[in-house]
C-alpha cells in the first residue's frame, strides 16, 4: 500500500495521522497483505489451489429420525401430579394468581 492509499483510509476513517505513522501503518498493510497472499497459496488437504471441499463431502450428514412413540399409560403422569398437587379444582391444577 502506498502513503496516498493511506492518507485515503485514514479520511474515510477520520483518524488524523502524520507521516512517520502512515509509513509504518504501509509497511503492516504490506506484511498482513503478504501473509494473505501466502494463505491463499496453501493447499487445501486433498484439494488444489482456490479448491475447498464442502463441510457436506466431509462428513457423512443425515437426518436422524425415529418415531414418536407413547412409553406411558395415558394420564399416567397426569394423575400422580394431581395427587401430589396441594390445590386441585375440575382436574385442573389450581394456583395463586400472578397478574
Amino acid at each position: 500500500m502506498t502513503l496516498e492509499d493511506i492518507k485515503k483510509l485514514a479520511n474515510l476513517a477520520r483518524i488524523d495521522m502524520e507521516e512517520v505513522e502512515m509509513g509504518e501503518i504501509a509497511k503492516d498493510f504490506d506484511a498482513i497483505l503478504a501473509y494473505v497472499g501466502q494463505v491463499q497459496e496453501a493447499a487445501m488437504e486433498g484439494g488444489t489451489r482456490g479448491e475447498v471441499s464442502k463441510v457436506s463431502e466431509s462428513y457423512p450428514l443425515y437426518n436422524i429420525m425415529r418415531e414418536d412413540v407413547v412409553t406411558n399409560k395415558e394420564e399416567e403422569f397426569t394423575d400422580k401430579i394431581m395427587k401430589l398437587a396441594p390445590n386441585t379444582e375440575n382436574g385442573y391444577l389450581k394456583v395463586k394468581q400472578i397478574l
